[in-house]
């Protein structure tokens, strides 16, 4: 039985070497895991394929076909899905995105897949062999605070030469914090942790000297962070992360990071603004804070993606020089920017449906580069024109050797990240898929949101009918 498993091309930074794709993010691991689930059948063949990296093989003669949906791709998977269902394949449909709006995904789908896949993917492949597949399976809620029985990822099935860093591993699922723009507590509302033998056996499986942990808050529980990092040290591997900006707080934690075989960590920052941060429930952050995080960080020799959002409520056209200067002040590696994103499901939504400030329902917009929301103190366009600005101007070649031999960290590990980053500006401002939508420009009418169904009076969405790519 042949199962073809796809990710859509979300369009995010990524370049060509040698003719060929790679993108500059670290390997996903939906495909790998989902595979290494199914593996237990030895009928099963697998096929991954990561259309960011790699086409999509439409005349695939497959039994079988999961789509993985986010947000932003989920215009392209039911396009996908509709291409292989006209081919009488059977089509199956899970991700975030279809965990937070089955009833619109199970429109593109012959079945649905809502939360995580441990029990209820081997339950489908078992139901699809015996021709009784349901039209809808939902994962039952774990018992307690562990996460048992994931496999190890199948990375052999995946193109390593496509990524950046190839191989990745998961320590805990959730999160403790709820930042109104995130989905993860809307959909894992409990954060779980891996067995530590568990995350040891996955990265010894690694061949390769590098891996990152793809969560997005592992070091929240600080006694389970320091076990593990303790259990990471006689393994010699070098790796990095996402945290939040607490982890530079607790000082035997920061001294463990670095013996473990942190290189690197993704800070959300988000703000300068400390009414922005406790307005999104992430007053955690301490703005004045920022500059002790990155001493402490720099002395440990690890580098800082930092991250920043812009569109707050709090934001003024003043925001995005703010944030610049402060960026080259603080000496921040490797920046990056969006923009603020009502995902569906979110608080954040939710507020600004009421206050009909949302100017788009096309999720294809909705991947943090694209004006979706009718910000509070500037228009959209200036929002988006001042995003674009910030970019340029902070990978700026003297902005970028400023940042870069100032921070004394690992210089080639940042220079290349500053390069990748300085091409995604280019990006932005020469080529299409980071336009602004074309219903922020036009006259206000009323659109029907696709969650309540209800009229909210937004600007024209000019619906496009996405057809699958060749």
């Amino acid at each position: 039985m042949k199962i073809l498993l796809i990710m859509c091309d979300a369009n995010m930074h990524k370049f060509r070497v040698f003719g060929r794709l790679k993108s500059a993010r670290e390997a996903p691991l939906t495909l790998t895991t989902l595979a290494a689930i199914g593996c237990q059948d030895p009928e099963i063949e697998f096929r991954l394929v990561d259309e960011s990296i790699d086409p999509v093989p439409l005349d695939y003669p497959a039994d079988l076909v999961g789509i993985s949906v986010l947000t932003g791709t989920s215009r392209r998977a039911y396009a996908l899905a509709n291409h292989f269902r006209s081919r009488g394949i059977t089509v199956v449909l899970g991700g975030i995105h279809v965990s937070i709006l089955p009833d619109e995904a199970a429109r593109y789908a012959d079945a649905i897949v809502i939360g995580m896949a441990e029990q209820a993917w081997p339950q489908l492949l078992r139901d699809f062999k015996a021709g009784k597949m349901a039209p809808v399976y939902r994962e039952k809620p774990a018992d307690g605070d562990y996460a048992y029985g994931i496999p190890t990822p199948r990375y052999d099935l995946q193109r390593k030469s496509g990524y950046v860093m190839p191989y990745t591993v998961m320590v805990t699922r959730g999160c403790t914090h709820k930042c109104d723009f995130c989905t993860v507590p809307v959909v894992w509302n409990r954060y779980l942790r891996r067995p530590i033998a568990d995350v040891v056996r996955d990265v010894k499986a690694i061949p390769s000297r590098r891996f990152a942990i793809n969560d997005v808050s592992p070091f929240e529980d600080a006694d389970y962070a320091k076990e593990l990092l303790r259990a990471l040290i006689p393994l010699k591997k070098k790796w990095g992360a996402l945290a939040t900006t607490r982890i530079a707080s607790d000082p035997e934690l920061l001294d463990l990071l670095v013996p473990s075989g942190c290189q690197y960590l993704l800070l959300g920052f988000e703000s300068i603004s400390q009414r922005s941060l406790n307005r999104i429930y992430k007053g955690f952050n301490s703005q004045e804070d920022y500059g002790e995080v990155m001493r402490r960080l720099h002395e440990a020799r690890i580098v800082v993606q930092g991250c920043f959002v812009f569109g707050f409520d709090e934001d003024d056209k003043e925001i995005f020089a703010a944030t610049v200067d402060e960026v080259q002040r603080l000496k921040v590696d490797i920046p990056r920017y969006s923009l603020y994103t009502p995902y569906p499901g979110t608080v954040l939504f939710q507020r600004f449906q009421q206050e009909q400030r949302i100017l788009t329902y096309d999720w294809g917009f909705y991947d943090t580069m694209h004006v979706v929301i009718q910000p509070k103190l500037m228009t959209p366009v200036e929002l988006y024109e001042g995003f674009r600005w910030a970019y340029r101007e902070t990978f700026r070649w003297k902005n970028i050797l400023r940042r870069s031999v100032g921070s004394g960290t690992r210089l080639p590990i940042v220079l290349v990240g500053n390069i990748v980053y300085r091409k995604f500006t280019h990006k932005i401002d020469m080529l299409k898929g980071f336009e602004l939508p074309p219903s922020v420009s036009e006259i206000s009418v009323s659109a029907t949101c696709p969650i309540c169904e209800s009229p909210q009076k937004s600007p024209t969405n000019q619906a496009r009918r996405p057809v699958p790519r060749a």
